[in-house]
């Protein structure tokens, strides 16, 4: 029984830890990103999915307007950036 109850542990660990699907995004949001982060850099391009997949077009709106009014930057945006930076080294 024990076994059986682990066996279920890791089965819903596995499958709960995959990333969701991407929120939708407008095509402006990904230019306006791609502007000054190139889909051709592999950094980029991570830092673009994990956004879309960790925060809501409106989320990522607001975190622009903060970014804007205060220079700092959203912790979803940073975190998201830190780990692509760190999987993808130059």
């Amino acid at each position: 029984m024990r076994n059986r109850w682990f066996a279920l542990c890791g089965v819903t660990l596995l499958f709960g830890c995959g990333a969701g699907a991407p929120h939708p995004f407008s095509e402006s949001a990904r230019a306006q990103f791609e502007a000054s982060c190139p889909p051709s850099s592999a950094v980029c391009s991570c830092t673009w999915d994990r956004i879309t997949r960790d925060m809501t077009a409106d989320e990522y709106a607001e975190a622009l307007t903060h970014f804007r009014e205060t220079g700092l930057m959203a912790p979803k945006i940073t975190h998201a950036r830190t780990v692509c930076v760190e999987h993808n080294p130059a």
